[in-house]
């Protein structure tokens, strides 16, 4: 019997929530017979659609929102009926109506369906409870996805509004929404804005975007960042996998990458999605080490559609708009009246060249905005000088093995607030054990990191204290400006104080001397010292801390040193009545295969954290030095997160 809209369904017993409604659901049965006993059981209106597992003429029925099957036989013909169209319709819900004697088998091989299994022949008050139940889910976004979702959408709108990309709006098609995606550009061009875009309105169902750092991934270490994204509880309704720099992917593990795109997931994976989509970012040309370039088989495995994205120096017409978008957008987001770019600004913009591309330029307009005043914004108020590399905007920060904790916490956009001075810094430790140890170690990378970030701690304080001061003597009889003056200066001197003094207090550390330390309790103790800040800006402090599994081997007061430096930052970034939460956790093989003690830090603000931030750069020298390892991250919704792994 081929698939029908219900006319034969017209003397049934109607149950009132599909009387009158655009409800559809799927009656599906090898026996033709009992298709129909099974709608008039189910209570189902006059657009059920009615059919047996093999019809083809369900591919082009209405979406259901609930299906009604009952196995038969080996379940063969029920199985891929499940497989091919889950895919399709992530959001329909399931019953299986199975004998007594099967439930646990039809369990086990529906595994990854989200299903009602109930008795055959069933009861009919109890199928249509359950039809009713399903049927009368909302599906409606949630406020935090819709705030995500128009955040995606307005950053898509401002980076990308000069270009046209017909393979995007293929990338956008549901019926596509399978096929994998290259997207190729600079670094800072908006690939990963691009791929969270396409997540987001490409049919994903609401499922999880993971952004997989491909550079230097061993094969085991690939298998399980998939492995821990596959997991994901949104995974179940869809997952995207974003390859960041995929060519920077060992030739070994780019081959086993090759093989899973031809054949699916890794195995092993539990619970593994019904729709997977692999979308890849990487550079244009490849990079300069051969060893490092994108093998041939797999770069035509990814490109099913691909996009590239042109550098900012292609667009030079795009550089006054952007800049004033993202002013705009800036000031909205803040409450305040709309600033304009100048003329002399604007040509000074459009004559830099713009190695970060759109990211940096981005970052230029906000710092300077920031940090200048007034309701036009000039070419001496630019600020260029920020230390640091240009990352790719993100939508979430992903990590493997990360602890399954609460969703990170949505908040509205709140005004500024006055700068907080920074809280007084412990005593250093005693002389007998300064300098009674080596100094502590730094890289070669993370010493030029710390310059770059003092000089940024510095210069732009100096800049304002030079501003002003030049302007002091034609404006001293101005009582308002004299206040602003000496209001701003003693800002920007305890400024660079704080950053003088936690310089000195660093390299005042030895060799660490490592030893078990309760991470959680030394987290506590620092929250708690904080106590009268937090309660006077009215912040809201989350903690998530493993009491049990706790102790770390590191020196205790380095380590104190690192988590004082950070939670300094996040205060100092945080709003008022913002958020901050705050998690340990034991990973038996968190940290190269050993265990660890994993602690996350993570707050939302106006201001995105800059990469190279002094505090940052000193906490992952003192944290590697103790043998962990440390990644921060900002997203595009101004979410910044702070990832350390201790040695247990």
């Amino acid at each position: 019997m081929q698939p029908g809209v219900g006319s034969h369904d017209r003397d049934l017993d109607l149950a009132p929530e599909f009387t009158g409604r655009m409800a559809t659901i799927w009656i599906v049965h090898r026996d033709g017979p009992l298709q129909a006993s099974l709608a008039r059981l189910a209570g189902a209106g006059p657009d059920a659609v009615l059919g047996a597992p093999t019809d083809a003429a369900f591919r082009g029925a209405a979406r259901p929102d609930v299906v009604v099957m009952g196995l038969s036989g080996d379940f063969e013909q029920e199985l891929e009926f499940a497989h091919d169209h889950s895919a399709r319709h992530p959001d329909a819900a399931w019953i299986l109506l199975v004998g007594a004697a099967d439930v646990e088998e039809a369990r086990r091989l529906f595994d990854t369906l989200p299903v009602q299994v109930l008795g055959f022949p069933p009861e009919a008050t109890a199928l249509r409870r359950q039809v009713r139940a399903l049927r009368a889910r909302r599906r409606a976004a949630t406020l935090s996805e819709r705030r995500a979702r128009d955040a995606v959408s307005q950053r898509f709108a401002r980076w990308f509004a000069d270009l046209e990309l017909p393979a995007v709006l293929r990338a956008l098609d549901p019926h596509l929404c399978e096929v994998p995606l290259l997207v190729r550009g600079e670094p800072g061009t908006g690939r990963g804005l691009l791929a969270a875009y396409v997540h987001t309105f490409g049919g994903s169902g609401g499922g999880h975007l993971a952004r997989i750092a491909c550079e230097g991934l061993s094969t085991e270490e690939l298998r399980r960042e998939i492995a821990s994204a596959a997991a994901e509880p949104a995974a179940a309704r869809g997952l995207s996998l974003c390859l960041e720099e995929v060519e920077r992917l060992p030739l070994p593990a780019q081959r086993r990458l090759r093989t899973w795109l031809e054949s699916g997931l890794p195995e092993g994976v539990a619970g593994p999605p019904a729709r997977v989509r692999w979308i890849a970012t990487c550079s244009e040309l490849g990079p300069a080490d051969p060893a490092e370039s994108l093998d041939l088989g797999l770069a035509q495995m990814l490109a099913g559609l691909e996009v590239r994205i042109p550098p900012l120096r292609e667009r030079p017409d795009a550089v006054e708009p952007f800049a004033a978008d993202t002013a705009l957008a800036w000031c909205n987001a803040r409450g305040e009246a709309p600033r304009r770019l100048a003329a002399d600004a604007v040509q000074e913009l459009r004559a830099y060249p713009w190695p970060g591309n759109l990211r940096e330029l981005e970052a230029v307009v906000t710092r300077s905005l920031a940090t200048g005043g007034g309701e036009e914004l000039g070419a001496r108020e630019l600020r260029f000088d920020a230390a640091g590399e240009w990352t790719e905007p993100v939508l979430a920060f992903e990590e493997a093995g990360e602890p399954d904790l609460p969703p990170a916490m949505e908040a509205a956009p709140r005004p500024p607030t006055a700068a907080m001075p920074a809280p007084p810094a412990p005593a250093p430790a005693p002389d007998a054990q300064v300098g009674a140890a080596p100094p502590l170690a730094m890289a070669e990378d993370s010493l030029r990191k710390l310059v770059g970030a003092i000089t940024h701690e510095v210069r732009n304080p100096l800049v304002a204290i030079r501003t002003f001061s030049s302007l002091l003597p034609e404006r001293f009889d101005d009582p308002d400006f004299r206040g602003r003056f000496a209001g701003v200066v003693a800002d920007d001197v305890r400024r660079i104080e704080s950053t003088v003094d936690r310089l000195a207090r660093f390299a005042a550390l030895g060799a660490p001397e490592c030893k078990a330390v309760d991470v959680s309790a030394l987290l506590d103790e620092l929250l708690e010292a904080q106590r009268d800040e937090i309660q006077t800006r009215r912040l809201v402090v989350l903690r998530e801390l493993d009491r049990e599994q706790a102790m770390a081997q590191a020196d205790a007061a380095q380590l104190r040193f690192a988590f004082e430096a950070l939670l300094d930052k996040a205060l100092e970034l945080v709003p008022e009545r913002g958020d901050i939460y705050v998690a340990s956790r034991h990973h038996e093989d968190g940290l190269r295969g050993g265990p660890a003690v994993r602690v996350l830090m993570r707050f939302e603000s106006p201001d995105a954290i800059v990469p190279a931030a002094e505090e940052l750069v000193l906490a992952d020298a003192v944290v590697r030095s103790q043998g962990g390892t440390m990644t921060a991250s900002t997203a595009d919704n101004r979410e910044t997160v702070i990832l350390i792994d201790l040695p247990a």
